[in-house]
């Protein structure tokens, strides 16, 4: 036994090798590769990773107990790196027609679905005579002018109240499709074929489709057709024949509440076309102009319509170039109309025009919506602005700027305006910046429809008030506030005293607003500077 052994028996440890272990060759082949050519490369099974399962966790829960299937290829490709395809149609249509309640909603926009998906979707679920879909966002997928014929063919079976095909390369031949669908449909009331290759040929055939005149669609409520193409890419898009045809459709359709036309390179001259038509119309409360070209001229136009109080409600001009010579002949129109939502920002817009329009903002009907980021500020335009703020003309949840002070000079900062989520909501954002875990069912309160008129005249708590305590002001009377029996009582101002007691006045209260206030009896549009100001009620007994 040499030394070393006899070492390793005192440690109890096993002797050291006196040669190397060899190693092991491994296998350089690919066995997956191998399997398929023993298998003969069989195709993949035609099983979908979309599941029952999954698509419970992105179905929204509403209050009023329906359901909303909401697949946002974002989502989507964000959490499980896919999009729904064509064979995970089957698998969706099998949920919703299984699910014991009703899903309503059915969102799959910025997926890969491409006709045979739409035709499988539309056999399979759209054209069921109970069927409970109504809404389908299909936006921004692989759709063509098939699945439009698909859709015309079948229009009289489909339920649909709410439609959009935006961001489809449907082209001419799908709008002409699209027009034949809503001469046939008499369910839809929300459309919407913008950018999706219009030319002036199809926007002819669904203009047409809607005139009363020819006894065709008169359900249609909100209609987008933005962003329409030339005939030919080397030529420009002729926008005052698409004028001509908004005119007619204005003239001739009773039904639409909501157009949008942004994108289509309309100048001030084809104002004269759309003014004429919507002088000619009066259901039209939404009108979205948004980034073309109208100018200074066009916006003139918009002026004189507004200064006829028509029934218009919300206005876009953002992104026209209208400047101060628009901005100011707005302002003489504004006064007169029931425009309570307006949006002119990047309109390149200086203090001088700013202030024409601010000016005009405090009149019978409350402003609800004001967007004028991107325009030249100045600290004259921003100390208005303040003002405003402070007398409760405006309020900062319904502005997209917001005052600071800095060295003593007011400055503007953008402030995205919480009122504002139409391109969040149109283009279907995410609500965060990256895609979250899903801990829990999301659940939607559904608000209940009310017919109830807003009064404009209470201006200071006018979104910030249900619609019990609007008329809290009428369920306190003052002679309750007071503590006292009278059949009339006039307020004048408290230097007024000694005039009042001649006038043989019997009582005298001295009282303020924020006194009144704390009593129960409440003066709708009292300025801060004026609610601790000394007020003599009158009593006449």
């Amino acid at each position: 036994m040499s030394v070393c052994a006899a070492t390793c028996n005192k440690l109890n440890r096993p002797p050291p090798r006196l040669f190397p272990r060899k190693k092991q060759k491994r296998c350089i082949c690919d066995p997956i590769a191998q399997v398929k050519k023993i298998t003969g490369q069989p195709e993949p099974l035609p099983v979908t990773e979309i599941n029952q399962i999954r698509l419970s966790l992105f179905t929204e829960r509403n209050s009023d107990g329906t359901r909303y299937l909401v697949l946002r290829g974002r989502d989507l490709e964000a959490k499980y790196h896919q999009r729904i395809k064509d064979t995970d149609i089957r698998a969706i249509c099998l949920y919703i027609r299984e699910c014991p309640q009703r899903i309503t909603k059915l969102d799959l926009c910025y997926n890969q679905i491409t006709d045979a998906g739409f035709f499988k979707l539309l056999k399979k679920l759209l054209v069921k005579s109970r069927s409970s879909i109504n809404n389908l966002n299909i936006m921004n997928n692989k759709l063509t002018e098939l699945s439009m014929e698909y859709l015309a063919r079948y229009a009289y079976y489909v339920n649909l109240k709410y439609l959009r095909v935006n961001g489809n390369p449907i082209g001419t031949k799908g709008g002409e499709y699209f027009a034949d669908f809503l001469r046939i449909n008499k369910t839809l009331e929300y459309a919407d074929v913008g950018q999706s290759g219009q030319t002036l040929a199809s926007v002819a055939a669904i203009a047409s489709a809607l005139h009363i005149d020819h006894g065709a669609n008169t359900t249609l409520k909100v209609f987008d057709l933005s962003r329409v193409d030339p005939l030919f890419n080397r030529y420009n898009l002729e926008s005052k024949w698409l004028a001509y045809h908004m005119e007619l459709l204005l003239v001739n359709n009773s039904s639409i509440v909501e157009l949008h036309l942004q994108k289509n390179e309309l100048i001030g001259h084809d104002m004269e076309f759309l003014v004429r038509g919507l002088r000619q119309n009066s259901t039209l409360l939404y009108l979205d102009l948004g980034y073309n070209r109208i100018g200074e001229y066009g916006a003139e136009q918009l002026g004189s319509y507004l200064a006829e109080k028509p029934e218009l409600l919300l206005l876009n001009l953002a992104g026209n170039g209208i400047k101060d010579t628009g901005a100011r002949a707005l302002s003489f129109g504004l006064p007169f109309s029931k425009v309570r939502a307006l949006d002119i920002s990047s309109n390149k817009i200086t203090d001088t025009g700013l202030m024409d329009l601010l000016y005009t903002i405090k009149k019978p009907y409350y402003m609800r919506f004001l967007n004028i980021w991107g325009n030249k500020f100045g600290a004259e335009t921003c100390g208005l602005i303040q003002r405003m703020l402070d007398s409760c003309t405006l309020f900062q949840h319904t502005l997209d700027v917001k005052i600071y002070e800095v060295d003593g000079i007011l400055y503007a900062a953008y402030y995205p305006n919480p009122a504002d989520r139409n391109k969040h909501l149109y283009y279907c954002e995410l609500e965060y910046a990256t895609a979250q875990p899903i801990y829990h069912i999301k659940r939607n309160v559904i608000a209940e429809k009310k017919s109830f008129k807003v009064d404009c005249k209470h201006r200071k708590k006018l979104d910030k008030t249900s619609r019990n305590a609007l008329t809290d002001y009428y369920t306190i009377p003052l002679c309750k506030a007071l503590d006292i029996k009278v059949t009339a009582t006039v307020f004048t101002a408290a230097a007024s005293q000694s005039v009042a007691a001649k006038a043989g006045f019997i009582t005298l209260f001295e009282i303020s607003y924020e006194e009144l206030a704390k009593r129960g009896f409440v003066f709708p549009g009292v300025e801060k500077s004026t609610r601790y100001s000394k007020l003599m009620a009158l009593v006449i007994e």
